[in-house]
Order: C-alpha cells, then sequence, then structure tokens
C-alpha cells in the first residue's frame, strides 16, 4: 500500500512538474528599465524585438541587439530605444510588416531593408 501512494505522489509531482515547465512566462515588468533616445547606427544593429505594451508595462519596449562583442560577457551588446523615435517608428513599421503572425521572436535588421530606409539617414549626434 505504501508503495502506490508513494507511485501516485511520484506521478502528480511529475505531471505538474510538466505543466510548469510548458508554461509561458509572462514578465511582470518592463525588460528596458531605461530607453535611449538617441538612434544607433544602423549598420551597427544585427537584429531587434519589440514587446507590445502590456499591463506592467504601459510602452512597448524596442530592444537591439548590436553586432558588437561585450567585452567582459562575451555577449553581444543590446540597447533599448525609445518607441517614439524615428528609428523606433521605423522598426515598429517592419516589425509589423514582417512579423504579421507574432511567430518571430526577434527580426534581423536585413529584412527590414526598403527603399525608404536604404536612403534615409538618421542622424547620429
Amino acid at each position: 500500500m505504501a508503495f502506490l501512494t508513494h507511485a501516485v505522489s511520484f506521478f502528480l509531482v511529475a505531471v505538474l512538474w510538466i505543466q510548469h515547465t510548458n508554461a509561458q512566462s509572462v514578465p511582470d515588468r518592463c525588460r528596458c528599465p531605461t530607453t535611449s533616445s538617441k538612434a544607433s547606427r544602423w549598420k551597427n544593429i544585427e537584429e531587434f524585438s519589440i514587446t507590445a505594451a502590456r499591463s506592467r508595462c504601459k510602452a512597448p519596449e524596442i530592444i537591439l541587439t548590436l553586432k558588437t562583442v561585450n567585452a567582459k560577457t562575451k555577449e553581444k551588446e543590446q540597447r533599448c530605444i525609445s518607441p517614439n523615435i524615428y528609428q523606433g517608428q521605423i522598426l515598429q513599421e517592419c516589425w509589423n510588416r514582417i512579423n504579421k503572425d507574432g511567430r518571430k521572436a526577434t527580426v534581423k535588421i536585413s529584412e527590414c531593408t526598403t527603399k525608404s530606409e536604404s536612403t534615409t539617414t538618421v542622424s547620429q549626434p
């Protein structure tokens, strides 16, 4: 009888663990505590992601992954930019055009090349 109790308990723990690992996590705060109002050079951007506004983060978040590598962590640098600057608006338009079904986590900047973007220069202060 004790074996049966242990087996059922183990089975329930396994089911709960599987359910927990399949669950999606929803961030409870903004991933970008601060955003830059300065545009990044287009040639330095490798890819970007946009997280829509949600209950605990009122503004959309645009996170750029730059081609440069951080010397300390050996990872590619990331930067958050404001969705209100010109570059942020261009990236949001590209995101909406390419990621219509919402399946992509990131979009390569090379996928966003259009006539208007290639002729537009972003001033770098």
